[in-house]
Formats: structure tokens, C-alpha cells, sequence
């Protein structure tokens, strides 16, 4: 008696050589619907079973599949009712992939889009795995030939199977999950947090060179992962594309907040009511320089060159080695000026026909193409036994309390946005000096508030020193993502020239900084939101 394999595939690659080895070894076809047809036009007897098909429940045709699926050949010979052989091989793959809540939706006309036909086929062969050999991978088409072909299936390998047919079962019950909870009952947290990852590309290694690293991406095509793709360049490593991401992640922050119009509701400092309405930066370039995920240097410019040189005289020495992103398309002038320094990537909107060229160069640095802003429904961060999930920090202000006699000018209010913004990417304890809408000091990853302050007004002052013929010397923007706590070294934030601060508030000193910045006629602002990362 024929040995019988049901083959119902949503993925054709291999699928042809998989059949035409099982019928040169005596076996059935079993199929139905475009896999029957894709092997027929490869010329391979099939058995059309249209049961498989069958979308109504119950199914009669179907449930006798699924027995033959499930049955051993001990079963069948002491069956009274069952003679026919069983089945001894299931292909069966499917794409998790996340859908329309009105896909769900059943109506007297047509049946939810949940595939109960393909996932009880992989599950019931997965549960008799002794007895059957289920493929849902084509990665291991040739193995299962080549055992086949030898006679010398093993039961290691039938249950390495059965291990990968579960798992394909369980990312597409979450698809499912997450399709109707995010999009109908608007469940942010759920009992199980299950988001099916899929294994996307190996990288060229890890965080160091001796450790290995994977990509894995959610299947569903809307994430701004789908939209990223390198045009050119060495492979990318987990350095690297963890920088890319963060440059792209404060290109769509840039995007979302500073490119349109927005107000605050704001407070001055005798608790009057007040509006503070910001500029869109619709006609500026936003550039950025990222390094082990930080940001070292930061600008916004009338067009791409001029904010990329803005951005590069923060701290020339730590360039190398950097990530650039910007939010324009990168033209001829700009891939000159970057050729220039040793980036180890670029991430862009595009780059123009002559910018590859000149890019090209440099066979090093990888270009990248980013076409969907970031839109994170999760930050997830995984711990030993766990994970720990949040939602992302999108939210610039909280309010805008203006605590000192002096308000900030329309301009130091558009450059604090422009600060805040940037320190929603750094890690913490992080502060940010600014000069004509450029980052002049930098400083991230601080054990304590007061230490980040102090190296980021030292940057700004080695900037000025090192760039002499700048216009304006003084450091006119303190950023600071948390509460500042005033001490003596705070004072030299008047040193320095800062004339405007941004920060939360709250602490048991306030009444003393807001005294001090009074009498040196600096404006500042308590914000109330932090924006602490790590």
C-alpha cells in the first residue's frame, strides 16, 4: 500500500523537489487548492482532497484526515471502522501575519480568517510525531528526503520537527491574539504578552566579534524594520544596526513632533495662564551622529551640508566609528563632505544616483535606506526569566512652567524642544548643550544628575575653544532629562553663557536655583516629565 503525504503549503520554495522525490519513492499526493495547482504545473500526480479547503465546521472529510493524520498502522489494522493506510507525512505551512479586526468578524456571507484547517493538521501531526514526519520548514526539506530516500528517519529528528511545527502553531495563535486584542477591545497589557518574532537575517556578529547574533522581525509589514534595507556596504553587525535604529528612531521623533505645529499649556512664574506655541522645523534638515546607541553630535540646518557640518563640530574626535542619520535625502554635496569622515553607516530617507557613487568609495560603510518612521506599540527588554515591557516615550511635555522672571525667547523655546527631543534618545543621566540649534556638549550614561550637567557644560566649553571663529560663543540651551540638582558646579552654567534651561523639577532646592538664574537673567523651565532611558 502507498505511503500517503499531505502537501498544503502557503510557501512553493522546495516544495517541487520535496514532491517529485516522494513520488520517485512510491508515495500519494495529497493536496488541494494552489499548491495542488503549483504541482501539477511541475507536472506531479496529485490526489485532490477537497476537504482541505473546506471552510465550514463541522467538516466530516476533513475530521477523517486529521484521524488518518493522527492514527498509527497498529491502530488501523484493529480498527473496525478505519482500513484505508494512514497518513505518513504532513507539509503544511502557513504565514503568521497580522490582519484587519473585520477579518475576524463573521457575517452570514463569509467565515473569520482564522486557518483552523492548516494549524489542526500541523498540531495532530505534531502530536503523533512517532508515526508521522511533519514539515513546516523548508530549511529541512532535504534532510527529510535524504532520510527517506536511506530509510533511516530518526527519532531525534522527527521530534526536532515536531518542535518547530509547535512553534510555527504558537507565533500564529498570537498573530491572531494580538490582531483582535490591539485592534478591538484596545488591551495594552494582555495576560500573555506574546508577539511573534520571526528569524529575519543572521548578522555578521554580535555585540563583540566572537559572539553570533540573528535578526528576528514581526511578519506583519508595517513596522519601520520593513521599510530599512542597505543598498550598499559591508553586512551589518548588532552595533550597528542597534545604531541605525536609534538614528532613525530620532529622525521619526523629528518628524512627528518638531515638523508640524504644536502648543503647551504654560504657567509664568506668578502663575499666570499663558500658551507657548513652538515653530515647525518644516524647512530645516535634522542630522544626527550615533555611537553605542548615544547620540555624540546633533544639528538642525537650513539643508543637509550645513546641518551634517553643525552636527560634526561637536566632537570631531569621536567620530569615527559613528552611525549618521538624517531626515533628507542625501545629495551630491553631502556625500562628499561624508566621505570625509569614517562613518560606519548612513541611514537616509535615499540617497541620490551621484551620492552612491561617491559613497561607494568607501566599501566599508553600509548605506541605508529608511522609508516608514518608527511607530513602537512596545519597548520590550528581556531580563534572566522575564521581560519587561513598557510603552515607548513619544510624549515631549508634559507642561511648561516658566519659573523664573525671564521667559524664553521664541527661539530658545523651539532650540529647548529641539534639546528635550534629543535627550529622549540618550541614556541616562543624560544633559545636552546647545548653540543655533546645534548640540555643542553631550553628555549620556551619568551615575548622577549633577555629573551629567557638569561634562556636558565641559564639552561646551572645549567646543568653544575649538572653534574660534563660531558666531555666537555662548552656550545658550541646558537640556537636562531629569531633575538638576544646584550646587556649586551648577554655577557655571552663567560662566559659560547659558541664557535658557529645561528641566522637570522637583527638587528640595529649586527656590535656590530659581534665585540664582534670576539674578544672572536666565529663563527656566520646568517641564515635570522625564525622560529617563537605559
Amino acid at each position: 500500500m502507498k505511503k500517503k503525504a499531505v502537501l498544503y503549503t502557503q510557501n512553493f520554495e522546495k516544495l517541487a523537489t520535496l514532491a517529485q522525490s516522494l513520488v520517485h519513492e512510491g508515495w500519494e499526493i495529497i493536496s488541494a487548492g494552489a499548491t495542488a495547482d503549483f504541482l501539477k504545473a511541475q507536472n506531479i500526480a496529485v490526489t485532490v482532497d477537497r476537504s482541505l479547503e473546506e471552510k465550514n465546521i463541522p467538516n466530516p472529510n476533513f475530521t477523517r484526515l486529521c484521524d488518518m493524520i493522527l492514527r498509527t498502522n497498529r491502530a488501523i489494522q484493529s480498527s473496525q471502522y478505519y482500513t484505508e493506510a494512514f497518513v505518513n507525512l504532513v507539509c503544511v505551512n502557513i504565514q503568521p501575519a497580522f490582519q484587519k479586526l473585520n477579518d475576524f468578524l463573521e457575517n452570514d456571507k463569509s467565515d473569520n480568517c482564522i486557518d483552523l484547517n492548516s494549524i489542526s493538521m500541523i498540531r495532530t501531526a505534531a502530536k503523533n510525531y512517532n508515526n508521522v514526519i511533519i514539515l513546516t520548514d523548508p530549511e529541512d526539506y532535504e534532510e527529510a528526503i535524504i532520510q527517506i530516500k536511506t530509510d533511516s528517519i530518526s527519532s531525534r529528528f522527527k521530534l526536532y520537527l515536531a518542535g518547530k511545527a509547535l512553534n510555527l502553531t504558537s507565533a500564529y495563535d498570537a498573530t491572531c491574539s494580538c490582531s483582535i486584542l490591539q485592534q478591538g477591545e484596545g488591551i495594552v497589557y494582555p495576560s500573555y504578552y506574546m508577539i511573534p518574532f520571526k528569524r529575519s537575517e543572521k548578522l555578521r556578529h554580535g555585540m563583540n566579534d566572537h559572539q553570533t547574533a540573528y535578526l528576528y522581525s514581526i511578519n506583519d509589514q508595517v513596522g519601520a524594520l520593513s521599510g530599512i534595507k542597505k543598498i550598499q556596504g559591508k553586512e551589518l553587525n548588532l552595533n550597528i544596526l542597534e545604531n541605525c535604529f536609534t538614528a532613525w528612531k530620532s529622525i521619526s521623533l523629528f518628524l512627528k513632533i518638531l515638523k508640524t505645529p504644536f502648543t503647551v499649556e504654560s504657567f509664568d512664574c506668578n502663575n499666570y495662564p499663558f500658551t507657548t506655541q513652538f515653530t515647525p522645523a518644516a524647512g530645516s534638515v535634522f542630522t544626527v551622529a550615533i555611537k553605542n546607541t548615544n547620540p555624540i553630535g546633533a544639528a538642525l540646518g537650513p539643508n543637509l551640508l550645513d546641518s551634517l557640518r553643525k552636527t560634526y563640530a561637536c566632537d570631531p574626535s569621536s567620530f569615527d566609528g559613528a552611525t549618521f542619520g538624517c531626515s533628507s535625502i542625501v545629495d551630491r554635496e553631502a556625500a562628499e563632505e561624508l566621505l570625509k569622515i569614517d562613518f560606519r553607516a548612513i541611514i537616509a530617507p535615499d540617497f541620490s544616483r551621484e551620492a552612491k557613487e561617491i559613497l561607494s568609495q568607501k566599501k566599508d560603510m553600509r548605506l541605508v535606506i529608511a522609508s516608514k518612521p518608527i511607530s513602537e506599540f512596545y519597548e520590550a527588554r528581556s531580563i534572566d526569566g522575564g521581560l519587561i515591557v513598557q510603552q515607548p516615550d513619544w510624549d515631549i511635555f508634559e507642561k511648561w512652567n516658566v519659573v523664573t522672571q525671564t521667559r524664553p525667547t521664541q527661539q530658545q523655546a523651539d532650540s529647548m524642544a529641539f534639546g528635550v527631543m534629543l535627550s529622549m534618545i540618550s541614556k541616562s543621566d543624560a544633559a545636552i548643550v546647545l548653540n543655533d540649534f546645534a548640540a555643542v556638549g553631550i553628555s549620556t550614561g551619568n551615575t548622577s544628575r549633577s555629573r551629567a550637567v557638569r561634562f556636558a557644560l565641559e564639552d561646551a566649553r572645549e567646543y568653544f575653544q575649538n572653534n574660534v571663529n563660531c558666531g555666537d560663543r555662548n552656550a545658550e540651551i541646558l537640556v537636562s532629562d531629569s531633575v538638576i540638582n544646584f550646587d556649586e558646579r551648577t554655577k557655571a552654567i552663567a560662566d559659560i553663557g547659558v541664557k535658557a534651561i529645561i528641566q522637570t523639577g522637583g527638587a528640595a532646592n529649586d527656590a535656590d536655583f530659581i534665585q540664582f538664574c534670576n539674578e544672572h537673567g536666565i529663563s527656566m523651565v520646568f517641564t515635570g516629565i522625564q525622560h529617563l532611558s537605559i
